[in-house]
């Protein structure tokens, strides 16, 4: 009888045992990574890149941030768009990913456009014309020019520009020019707006040792 009891007892502890098994709520919860900095970022060219930190919690798990891998680079020298994918898994094997979008910009992306410009030179000579600025996308703070002075073929010319002020450095460039001289310009400007500079410059006919002063102003169109 009493080894009766206790067989009967036994089954019931192993039915109770299957039964809280069974009822136990499966882990189909995937976890939360968050990035520093969130999911869309601008980086300045030429500046040294380290990867943003990310921290990833799991409702079972607790913090797994330390099973977070990233996937994707950034050329901080190259200026563009850029994706970091984000991964962590559980130890259910359900799996958490989120892109990050890393924009490497140029910090005088704001001066690229049309424009229209006014240059004065050697006091009563006087040029209107269009010119297109691009911003260079492999050294941060330059712009470049695809007519400077209204000299044809003259595309090759730079200048950089650091808070408000504009540089132009010495070069030398040719044959430009309707008389296909080599020319040497160099000059200093500022800004006067977010997208509004002007230049005053010297320009070298290298080709017949003549030299002139200019200013040009440069507004956006």
């Amino acid at each position: 009888m009493k080894k009766y009891i206790f067989t009967t007892a036994a089954i019931a502890m192993i039915a109770g045992t299957v039964t809280f098994t069974s009822c136990k709520k499966e882990d189909t919860t995937a976890p939360v990574i968050t990035v520093t900095g969130g999911n869309n970022q601008t980086h300045t060219l030429n500046a040294a890149w380290v990867n943003p930190t990310a921290t990833a919690t799991d409702d079972e798990d607790g913090d797994i941030s330390a099973s977070i891998t990233v996937s994707g680079t950034v050329n901080p020298n190259l200026a563009g768009d850029y994706t970091l994918t984000y991964t962590v898994s559980d130890a259910a094997g359900n799996t958490a990913t989120t892109d990050v979008t890393v924009t490497v910009a140029n910090a005088a992306a704001n001066f690229s456009g049309n424009y229209n410009v006014s240059d004065t030179v050697a006091g009563p000579l006087y040029f209107a014309y269009s010119q297109i600025v691009t911003p260079s996308t492999t050294t941060n703070g330059r712009i470049g020019f695809n007519k400077f002075a209204d000299y044809q073929n003259n595309t090759a010319i730079y200048a950089t520009i650091s808070g408000t002020v504009v540089s132009l450095p010495s070069q030398t460039t040719g044959p430009i020019g309707t008389n296909s001289h080599v020319h040497n310009f160099v000059g200093t400007g500022v800004t006067v707006s977010a997208t509004d500079f002007n230049i005053s410059y010297t320009d070298t006919d290298q080709t017949v040792s003549a030299t002139a002063t200019g200013i040009m102003w440069l507004r956006h169109q």
